[in-house]
């Protein structure tokens, strides 16, 4: 038995074939499924096909999660942490059987769901959605900590989006020398530090800022006064040094370090904000809304870049 996350009553655990029975009887309960938009399974075969061909903790290490009491095993219902692709989110979610409801299980094991997606996974943040309607959800929700972004269309029904941020991540400005300590194994590995040295570090006009988790340093950009030749704007700046730690990569942390960079850029009234992207990232930045700009060049010893950028409005 895999166990995930213990609270004073409850323990997460993976799936199993045996929970088939569960989830057959739980999606029985129109009650239990009013507002989630999923049907009942036809039979208990499909239950079990479902859980069989259940991938999440391979794919994304999380899933939804069995909750049981820890006094006697008894299988309460679901919670746990889903990626969504497309949307590249994770959102907690929970379904118990109504038997179960109003004995605050669902907002513990969400709340132990939250702290294994920040403490363990070193999830940015959060989200979760709840049907407009659903009062009983929302105070879960909102009992978790989060807090309202937006109401959308969610499965062809109204519902509420809210998110909640992992509070051991801040953002700040650092010194040129701190950046090496995350150039140099992400950007430079196995080169000598000198390596991670960039001409226009320690200029008046460059800031840098660096991405802390727990007060250890994991990821890094700079931000550089500097023309481009190609570009008619009279104000550039150009990014260079990103790079965020091995372990931390994957997460979407590189976007908080965009952003705020981008914040600082437009105070100080910066027509274009330009850059070479490596090969695989140049996915991510158009996610940002940068553009490419000309053919595909090759830095010696580091590989195929692109030159991205983008304009702001004055």
């Amino acid at each position: 038995m895999n166990i995930i996350f213990k609270t004073n009553r409850l323990y997460l655990r993976e799936f199993n074939i045996q929970d088939a029975i569960h989830f057959y009887k739980m999606n029985k309960d129109p009650d239990v499924i009013r507002y989630t938009g999923d049907t009942a399974f036809k039979s208990l075969v499909n239950a079990k096909n479902f859980l069989a061909e259940y991938k999440d903790y391979k794919l994304h290490n999380m899933g939804r999660w069995a909750v049981c009491l820890n006094e006697n095993d008894t299988f309460l219902g679901w919670c746990g942490l889903k990626y969504h692709t497309n949307e590249k989110l994770v959102e907690v979610g929970y379904r118990f059987y109504k038997k179960y409801w109003n004995k605050g299980y669902a907002t513990e094991s969400a709340k132990a769901s939250i702290t294994y997606g920040f403490e363990t996974l070193k999830l940015k943040d959060i989200y979760a959605h709840a049907h407009i309607k659903n009062t009983a959800s929302h105070k879960v929700i909102e009992k978790c900590g989060l807090h309202v972004v937006n109401e959308f269309i969610y499965d062809g029904m109204p519902a509420k989006l809210y998110k909640i941020e992992n509070p051991h991540y801040e953002i700040k400005q650092i010194s040129a020398e701190e950046t090496y300590l995350v150039r140099q194994p992400v950007l430079r590995e196995g080169k000598p530090i000198e390596a991670c040295v960039f001409d226009g570090d320690t200029e008046e006009d460059t800031f840098h800022l660096g991405l802390f988790f727990k007060s250890h340093l994991i990821g890094v950009a700079s931000f550089m006064k500097n023309n481009s030749p190609i570009f008619s704007e009279p104000r550039q700046y150009q990014l260079r040094g990103m790079a965020i730690l091995k372990e931390f990569q994957l997460k979407g942390l590189g976007k908080q370090l965009i952003d705020e960079g981008e914040n600082i850029l437009i105070q100080k009234k910066v027509d274009l904000f330009w850059f070479n992207a490596r090969e695989i990232a140049v996915e991510f930045y158009k996610s940002k809304g940068f553009l490419i700009s000309g053919d595909a060049f090759i830095i010696p010893n580091v590989g195929i870049h692109y030159v991205m950028l983008k304009r702001f409005q004055s």
